[in-house]
């Protein structure tokens, strides 16, 4: 059976009949199909008990990209270039963030996702890496199509990203400009650009928690390296899938 993949929306204005909507990208939607798992629409809760009945119906999570995260949620004041950001969405997606972490769910984030699941674990992001970061490269490619590989990422060897990946060095398209900069608890950052901005994440100690910063659902069916994050992430939400059904039986054999 394809697991079933929770993908957090984001909040809008239709274009045509300027109705408020909640949506996000195809491409995201489109990846996780491609890997055999369904995406899940979340929309942004105003209850966010909700999230846990939503949750135990859920075999993984995929935090997408997305605004600034406010820098209310790392303790910091906003600098002069921080980007647009939605105190809801901060408060929906972290939350879903800490119950994903507390459950040990297995969870890809990319861009945005990154550096909620760096936040979520207690971390903190460079608000702007031109202003912040000495000699960086410049990240935000915004101007260009999404799918334009920008600059290559060095990955750690023995990591879980260099063996997901099955490399050392792999290509990336950019469209950030924020990035993580104290890790948080657990946090091991598996691959750099050659500015050493933050540009792989993984989470020690948790079953499956990874996160990219640039955008693989944009590049995966050229770059097909990209396309081992989607099926490693939808592997592991397979079996953990299996793990959880087994304990269920487990547990109903017990009461009878």
């Amino acid at each position: 059976m394809r697991p079933l993949i929770g993908i957090p929306c984001y909040a809008g204005i239709h274009e045509g009949t300027h109705r408020p909507i909640y949506g996000n990208n195809r491409a995201y939607t489109q990846a996780v199909e491609a890997a055999g798992g369904v995406a899940v629409l979340i929309p942004l809760v105003h209850d966010v008990t909700i999230l846990d009945v939503l949750i135990d119906r859920l075999d993984g999570i995929l935090f997408p990209g997305g605004k600034d995260i406010a820098p209310s949620c790392y303790g910091e004041q906003p600098h002069p270039l921080l980007g647009a950001v939605d105190p809801q969405q901060d408060e929906v997606e972290l939350a879903l963030a800490r119950r994903v972490i507390e459950r040990d769910m297995p969870t890809l984030g990319i861009c945005r996702g990154m550096q909620l699941l760096n936040v979520a674990l207690g971390g903190s992001l460079y608000q702007d890496i031109g202003a912040q970061v000495r000699d960086s490269l410049k990240h935000c490619h915004d101007d260009q199509p999404r799918s334009q590989l920008i600059h290559n990422i060095q990955i750690e060897p023995g990591s879980r990203m260099e063996h997901i990946l099955g490399t050392c060095e792999v290509w990336t398209n950019s469209l950030h400009h924020q990035s993580v900069k104290q890790p948080g608890k657990g946090v091991i950052i598996s691959g750099k650009a050659e500015d050493g901005v933050a540009e792989l994440l993984e989470v020690r100690d948790h079953y499956f928690m990874v996160a990219v910063q640039g955008h693989p659902e944009e590049i995966y069916t050229r770059e097909t390296v990209w396309s081992r994050v989607f099926s490693a992430f939808i592997s592991a939400c397979e079996a953990g899938a299996m793990r959880k059904t087994k304990s269920i039986i487990i547990g109903s054999q017990m009461v009878a």
